[in-house]
């Protein structure tokens, strides 16, 4: 019987076995505050630097062509999210993704609104 293959986005088992600290250089916090939830796209710039750098943040880049969520970028390399904040937060720095923040503040007008909608129902 054939294994079934892995898909293409998915990080090969044996990372693994790498400890997140590797990864990272030893790193554990990130220089920009990058919240689970933002979206990180990968810039021009990172495009035409995608063969220069290496591993995990090519990685990213290649995943990052389509704005993706920091969580999702974790779960599909099979890396911790901290591990993936300092790599996304190093990556933004040098200009090889954008990282845009997802607004959180509910407004309270719409809120109202729904909550009515939803008695009437």
């Amino acid at each position: 019987m054939i294994p079934e293959a892995e898909p293409a986005t998915s990080a090969p088992r044996s990372r693994l076995r790498i400890p997140p600290y590797a990864v990272t250089g030893g790193r554990t916090r990130v220089d920009v505050d990058i919240p689970y939830e933002a979206l990180v796209r990968t810039t021009q710039r990172g495009r035409e630097h995608m063969q220069l750098v290496a591993f995990e943040r090519r990685d990213i880049l290649l995943l990052a062509d389509n704005p993706i969520a920091v969580a999702e970028l974790s779960a599909r390399l099979r890396l911790p999210i901290g591990a993936i904040r300092v790599l996304v937060g190093d990556l933004s720095v040098e200009g090889h993704v954008q990282t845009k923040a997802m607004t959180t503040r509910a407004d309270s007008a719409l809120l109202e609104r729904v909550r009515d909608g939803l008695r009437k129902l």
